[in-house]
């Protein structure tokens, strides 16, 4: 995190005028700082401080399942693949945290590579879920955060996010300049040129039953 970015999460601070610790901050898009979610509990004492950043276990599941089936199919030689939580700096005002990424080694290139957040766009990005919070509770996170998100990762120069919603088994595939897909899991959904993935067949491989979790 940059230190004009960190500026600006000091200071922050929730409605009801307590200040809020930027390590409880997932990520910053624009300026504004997006907390992980239960940050409230932590706060309040009621949690301790790794509890927010655990994945729920199905989450975890999914972007593995997603990014394993990526990295069987990709060429290698050509893209990495990053499961769970890689860091994009976009900007002094935009540090991202993005749950599954397919970088082109061309761009993403040795002297890149190292304790620091990727400053060149993924060309794929998969989400899964929200995993944030505002201080504003009746804040619309759908248009604060994802439709934020998708925009400043397209500026960015990211061609293509697909975001899965596991409560309503759908997808949102999105590219630039096109209307965005709303998908239902069951579909096929092409993730790569030539790489179709289908999430719900893919559970079903694995015995697993998105109901009982």
């Amino acid at each position: 995190m940059s230190l004009k970015t960190a500026e600006i999460l000091i200071g922050k601070t929730a409605k009801s005028g307590r200040k809020i610790p930027n390590y409880l901050v997932r990520e910053v898009i624009d300026g504004i700082p997006f907390y992980y979610t239960g940050y409230r509990s932590i706060l309040n004492k009621r949690k301790i401080f790794d509890k927010p950043i655990l994945f729920i276990s199905f989450q975890s599941i999914l972007k593995n399942l997603i990014g394993d089936g990526l990295k069987a199919r990709i060429d290698r030689k050509q893209f990495y693949v990053f499961i769970g939580a890689t860091g994009a700096h976009i900007d002094d005002s935009n540090d991202l945290c993005l749950d599954v990424a397919v970088f082109d080694k061309t761009k993403l290139t040795p002297d890149k590579i190292g304790n620091k957040y990727a400053d060149v766009p993924a060309d794929l990005v998969i989400e899964v879920d929200v995993n944030v919070e505002l201080p504003d509770r009746k804040a619309n996170l759908f248009d604060e955060y994802v439709m934020r998100k998708v925009r400043r990762l397209f500026v960015f120069g990211t061609k293509k996010i697909v975001w899965v919603f596991t409560k309503s088994k759908t997808v949102i595939v999105a590219t630039p300049n096109a209307p965005w897909q709303i998908i239902d899991w069951n579909h096929d959904i092409e993730l790569f040129p030539g790489i179709v993935f289908n999430i719900e067949n893919y559970l079903q491989e694995e015995g697993i039953k998105h109901e009982e979790l």
